[in-house]
């Protein structure tokens, strides 16, 4: 299996193959490639809206793709066959299909998207004759290495700090962090590595680096200071549940290496086993310093008990972003 920048980079490098099986839901992954694909083969869009057909599991049969695939090209040299959703189509005749599969034809280039692969005979098939591109979607703490990659990739360089304020204000939307790191390469001016400045000057963020602004008030126990930042973010339109978020996942992984050095673990193995970069861990330690064991608990809960009451699940005592700031500092 391969990764989707590994067979990019083939296709741009013109090592076309004939048959693809995209596999994973990261829509995104999926649509790189087929996009890909489709400006290599097609030199215009004239020539692409001729010769780019898309099917449908839930709506075509397997005589629609065979026909498809086995008629000629117009006015190109190749032809790009798409099937969406092939994991939902009845395959009546697996020998004929397996047949094309092994030898495909030479003017037609076929890609098969499945969310989820059948555990069958004939997917395994599919899978020992096709180019297969891993298209499942990136854990979050994987996106950070996946953005430097990408950057890399696109001739910048990224900070760790960087990478994960993109991960930490975005989440794992692939799509999304990608349209914003293109925002700072359009605007950057020189070579040095993007960075957490960078995004706040180009990317629309700026006003969302409030919050980790918050959450160091708050790891300070800065009563005072974070309730002024919590009103500034609450007067800019900042969403609560957002906020929320990020604090919750902040103080639940103080929380995880609370208990991992009361077992005794080393700091430098729970860096690994956490995969947390320097800078967080270093954030982490000084919220240790304000926090006990106990407190983290007490502070992860809350959180927990606001996220729900915001999205209407159970009522909580704590009604209100500044009510939960004095809560932690209080605790």
């Amino acid at each position: 299996m391969k990764s989707p920048i590994e067979v990019i980079n083939a296709i741009k490098a013109n090592q076309i193959d004939s048959v693809y099986l995209l596999s994973g839901a990261e829509k995104y992954f999926q649509d790189e490639v087929i996009g890909t694909l489709a400006s290599q083969l097609f030199p215009d869009k004239g020539s692409r809206d001729l010769n780019e057909i898309t099917l449908y599991g839930t709506e075509n049969s397997q005589a629609d793709i065979l026909t498809q695939f086995s008629s000629y090209p117009m006015l190109a040299e190749k032809k790009l066959i798409v099937v969406r959703d092939f994991e939902k189509m009845k395959i009546e005749d697996p020998e004929t299909f397996e047949k094309y599969l092994i030898k495909p034809p030479k003017f037609s280039v076929l890609i098969l998207c499945v969310t989820e692969e059948p555990k069958n005979k004939f997917f395994n098939k599919i899978k020992s004759t096709a180019t297969v591109v891993n298209c499942k979607p990136i854990y979050e703490n994987q996106l950070p290495q996946w953005i430097k990659q990408y950057c890399q990739a696109a001739g910048f360089s990224i900070t760790n700090e960087a990478a994960h304020f993109l991960v930490a204000n975005i989440g794992t939307n692939i799509l999304t962090i990608k349209n914003e790191i293109e925002k700072v390469i359009s605007f950057k001016a020189d070579q040095t590595a993007i960075s957490v400045d960078d995004l706040q000057a180009t990317s629309g963020l700026y006003r969302e680096a409030n919050v980790f602004a918050l959450q160091k008030a708050l790891m300070q126990r800065n009563l005072a200071k974070s309730l002024a930042i919590a009103h500034q973010l609450l007067e800019a339109g900042i969403d609560s549940t957002m906020i929320n978020a990020i604090l919750f996942s902040f103080f639940r992984k103080a929380l995880i290496v609370s208990a991992l050095k009361r077992q005794g673990k080393a700091p430098k193995q729970i860096a690994q086993k956490m995969k947390l970069a320097d800078f967080q861990m270093r954030d982490i330690n000084q919220a240790l310093q304000k926090f006990s064991f106990l407190q983290l608990k007490k502070v992860v809960q809350w959180c927990s008990q606001f996220d729900r009451m915001q999205k209407g699940i159970e009522p909580s005592p704590i009604s209100s972003l500044e009510l939960l700031c004095y809560q932690i500092c209080r605790t």
